[in-house]
C-alpha cells in the first residue's frame, strides 16, 4: 500500500505531516514515498523551509508588538504618576498649615493682608468641629481688633484657609460672638480674652417679643448664661441647641428670638 502512494496524495498529505498530525501508519507510507521519489522529497523540503520562514517571522513581529505595548505601558505609568504628582502638589499648595498656633497667625495674616482690614494675627484658641478648624485671633498690636478664622482639614492632615471674620471691641475685656454655618449647621462661636477676675460669667444676649409681631413695646431680652472658666477662651454651639436653651429658660412663651449680643456678669450674677 505503501509503495501505491501517489505524488498527489502525497504533496495534500505533506502539510499535515509536516505539522505531525498525520498517523503513524500514513508517516510511514509518506517517509517510504519520499525516499523513492526525488521530486516529493524536493517539494517536502521546500515546504518545511517555507513553514520556518513562515514560523520565524510573526516571532520577530511578536517581540516588536510587544517592545512597543511595553513602552506605551511605561509611558502611561509615567503620566500617570506625574499628573498624580502634580495634583498632589497642587493640592498641598492649598492645605499647607499645621495645628500650630505660631503657623496658624502667619495664615491668617497673610490671608488678611490684601485686604484694609488687614491683621497682625496672635492665635488665642483653636478648636476642631467635623473636619473644620475654628480659630480665635486678635491683633497683635491693637487688642481691641479680634476675630476667628475657618481652616477645612485635608486628607494630608493638614488645613487650608477659608476665610476670616473681624470685630473691633469697646473694652479691654472682650467677649465676642460671631455666627458661621459649618456644614450645613449654624453655630454660635464666643470668643473671650483678657477677662479680669472678677468676670465669672458670661450671657447670650437674645431679642424676643411677647406677642407675634414686632412690635417695641412688646420686646423684651433674654440671656442664656454660661460661667467663665478661664480669662481665655473659646466656646462653640450649635445654634439649634442654645435657642432651645433659651425657649426653655424663658417664663413666657417668647417670638421671633434672635441671638444679638454679648454681656459679662460678677459671681454674684450682676452685670459688669
Amino acid at each position: 500500500m505503501k509503495s501505491e502512494l501517489k505524488c498527489s496524495i502525497v504533496r495534500d498529505l505533506l502539510p499535515n505531516y509536516i505539522e505531525k498530525l498525520t498517523s503513524e501508519d500514513t508517516n510511514e507510507a509518506v517517509e517510504e514515498h519520499l525516499k523513492a521519489c526525488g521530486d516529493c522529497n524536493e517539494a517536502y523540503e521546500q515546504m518545511v523551509a517555507d513553514m520556518g520562514n513562515m514560523e520565524k517571522a510573526p516571532a520577530v513581529e511578536l517581540k516588536f508588538l510587544r517592545k512597543i505595548k511595553r513602552t506605551r505601558l511605561m509611558a502611561a505609568a509615567l503620566c500617570i504618576m506625574v499628573t498624580v504628582g502634580l495634583c498632589y502638589a497642587l493640592y498641598a499648595s492649598e492645605f499647607k498649615y499645621v495645628n500650630d498656633k505660631g503657623n496658624l497667625s502667619a495664615a491668617i495674616t497673610e490671608y488678611t493682608s490684601p485686604f484694609r482690614s488687614k491683621v497682625d494675627a496672635y492665635v488665642l484658641e483653636t478648636k476642631e468641629i467635623d473636619g473644620m478648624l475654628v480659630v480665635s485671633f486678635r491683633d497683635r498690636a491693637r487688642t481691641n481688633v479680634n476675630g476667628v478664622a475657618f481652616l477645612s482639614k485635608g486628607i494630608n492632615q493638614k488645613y487650608r484657609m477659608l476665610g476670616a471674620r473681624l470685630r473691633t471691641s469697646d473694652y479691654s475685656s472682650v467677649v465676642q460672638t460671631f455666627k458661621d454655618e459649618i456644614k450645613g449647621e449654624l453655630y454660635y462661636i464666643v470668643s473671650g480674652y483678657n477677662l479680669t477676675g472678677d468676670i465669672k460669667k458670661y450671657g447670650l444676649d437674645y431679642h424676643a417679643y411677647k406677642k407675634p409681631g414686632h412690635l417695641s413695646e412688646d420686646r423684651v431680652r433674654q440671656v442664656v448664661m454660661m460661667d467663665v472658666e478661664n480669662a481665655q477662651f473659646l466656646d462653640v454651639y450649635t445654634a439649634k441647641e442654645m435657642d432651645e436653651r433659651a425657649k426653655r429658660e424663658s417664663n413666657e412663651t417668647m417670638y421671633y428670638q434672635m441671638l444679638i449680643d454679648t454681656s459679662m456678669y460678677n459671681a454674684d450674677g450682676i452685670e459688669i
